[in-house]
């Protein structure tokens, strides 16, 4: 027992950013830029540390959603790290990470005038789109911790002097007093959220820092918004309504606000700057292909949405800058497959890029210097396009694309990151393997040259990169079970695999947290694997 507890009590050690939202950021680019555990020399001690199975019943293939995290939380039980999962029938769950044991278990009955759908294998019903934290519009480097980056430490009791009280506390004591002396402490990250329509603020922590558009996203008032910070956990169930939980117990924030359509099949939720978001696809519950917005900064809650004209979304992503970019597959409308840059506040159309075929991935936003750049795929090709004008004068010119147009992408999404050398690198889920590209300065314009092609896998989902690690999860079918590989971020060579140890085909792509990487498995199982820490 005790050499159990010596391996796995470990949360006050926690620190690193928190994978807040799908795809880790605003951006969706599946980067933790740092993390105090996985490295590629520490990948010798990454295993598989536990796996629960909780009480969820699934809907057709509709079962877990990928896990948000949330690491330092103080809770009637103390100090927690926990991570927070969707179940399809309308239940979400809190994880003590640590030990892999259920921290609370809550479930959101239909509300008043809402019906419950039987569902379909195109519409499910229940609770379908996964869970989102509060996020960033700039991806953090490292955990906030009072204003200041901790630097990951085991807890410990330490003994000052007599009369001082303990260390810690004069230590926050004086880091509060130096960010109020000068307005920001100089320990404090750089790459806090700016506010929207500004240009964020520089500094080491940000690998590259965007600048803001001319057209700023929120229209000028009289007086500045104000957003006030929230550690609510954000659901939206079967019947449409935006919920906010306490993480350490579960219960209600605030009073549940009308958000989507009962029954509506919805993707990419995420709340960022006081504004949450959402795309129903497949006219699931009578809602249309939209983009739906909420202004959560307001007493009213108003929202809007904007529909495609019948295209379904892709998916959608959200910029440094604030603005939503929504990929829309094939139709007959306008904005049938295109990149569409919307207003973050209003949703209108800002600008767009048109392509011949329907786009098969969602959206991804990185950042390079002074420019934003969105990358997608459509029709064999990977594509790239310059966020300032996304498809030049005519809204069909792309930045840089794949010379092969024969690939055949995975609709689980593309990653990006870059690595120490500055190099940019996309990755992508093809329908057998993993593929990395690189993008390539020629004179000024950029290109995409494909670097590598890893193992042959089993309906490959969407990459994520920890701490230059790059894990990839080949999520099964009928006659194979799902197996997680941790691949050489330049080669794409096998560096670690989980063999036979899951027992089911994946439901959902893969998150992480500190030190611990998340695989959800169609038969409601979590499973974590990742590098057990002891206290000495």
């Amino acid at each position: 027992m005790l050499a159990v507890a010596s391996v796995l009590i470990s949360g006050q050690a926690r620190s690193a950013p928190d994978w807040t939202t799908s795809g880790f950021d605003a951006q969706r680019s599946s980067w933790v830029r740092a993390d105090p555990y996985i490295s590629i020399p520490n990948l010798t001690k990454f295993q598989f540390i536990w796996k629960l199975k909780v009480d969820n019943e699934s809907r057709f293939a509709n079962s877990l959603t990928a896990p948000v995290a949330l690491g330092n939380l103080m809770t009637f039980r103390g100090f927690k790290s926990l991570v927070f999962v969707g179940g399809s029938s309308n239940n979400v769950y809190a994880i003590d990470y640590d030990f892999g044991t259920v921290f609370w278990r809550t479930h959101h009955n239909y509300a008043a005038g809402a019906r419950e759908f039987a569902g379909s294998p195109a519409c499910p019903g229940g609770m379908t789109v996964p869970l989102t934290r509060a996020t960033p519009l700039v991806p953090p480097a490292q955990l906030a911790f009072f204003g200041f980056a901790r630097p990951p430490r085991p807890a410990k009791g330490d003994i000052g002097e007599p009369g001082k009280g303990a260390p810690q506390l004069a230590e926050i004591a004086a880091r509060l007093a130096a960010r109020g002396n000068s307005g920001r402490g100089a320990d404090t990250p750089a790459t806090a959220s700016p506010a929207r329509g500004t240009a964020p603020a520089r500094g080491a922590a940000a690998p590259s820092a965007p600048v803001a558009p001319a057209a700023p996203i929120v229209p000028s008032t009289s007086s500045p918004r104000v957003v006030r910070p929230t550690s609510a956990v954000f659901s939206v169930a079967a019947d449409g309504l935006l919920r906010g939980l306490i993480p350490d117990t579960g219960d209600l924030a605030l009073a549940p606000a009308r958000f989507l359509p009962a029954n509506a099949t919805a993707t990419g939720l995420i709340w960022t700057e006081g504004f949450v978001y959402a795309a129903t696809t497949n006219t699931c519950g009578g809602a249309s292909e939209a983009v739906w917005a909420m202004d959560f900064a307001s007493d009213a809650k108003p929202v809007v949405s904007w529909e495609t004209g019948g295209a379904p979304v892709a998916g959608i992503a959200v910029g440094p800058e604030g603005a939503v970019y929504a990929a829309t597959g094939s139709g007959t409308s306008q904005y049938a497959s295109s990149i569409v840059a919307l207003d973050g506040a209003t949703l209108t159309v800002r600008d767009w890029v048109t392509r011949e075929s329907g786009f098969t991935s969602a959206p991804v936003v990185f950042t390079e210097g002074q420019k934003s750049y969105v990358t997608a795929t459509s029709d064999g090709r990977l594509y790239v396009f310059a966020a300032a004008s996304l498809g030049g004068a005519n809204h069909r010119a792309p930045l840089a694309m794949t010379a092969d147009a024969g690939l055949r992408f995975a609709p689980d999404g593309l990653a990006t990151w870059h690595d120490e050398s500055g190099t940019r690198w996309i990755l992508a889920a093809l329908g057998d393997a993993i593929a990395g590209f690189k993008v390539v300065d020629k004179g000024g314009t950029p290109s995409i040259e494909r670097a590598w092609t890893s193992r042959t896998m089993v309906s490959p989902r969407a990459p994520i990169i920890v701490n230059g690690v790059v894990f990839a999860l080949a999520g099964g079918n009928a006659n194979a079970n799902a197996t997680l590989y941790a691949l050489d971020p330049s080669t794409g060579k096998d560096l670690w695999t989980s063999g036979s140890t899951i027992t089911g085909v994946a439901s959902a792509g893969l998150s992480a947290g500190t030190g611990q990487v998340y695989v959800v498995t169609s038969d409601n199982t979590v499973w974590s694997f990742g590098i057990p820490l002891a206290i000495n």
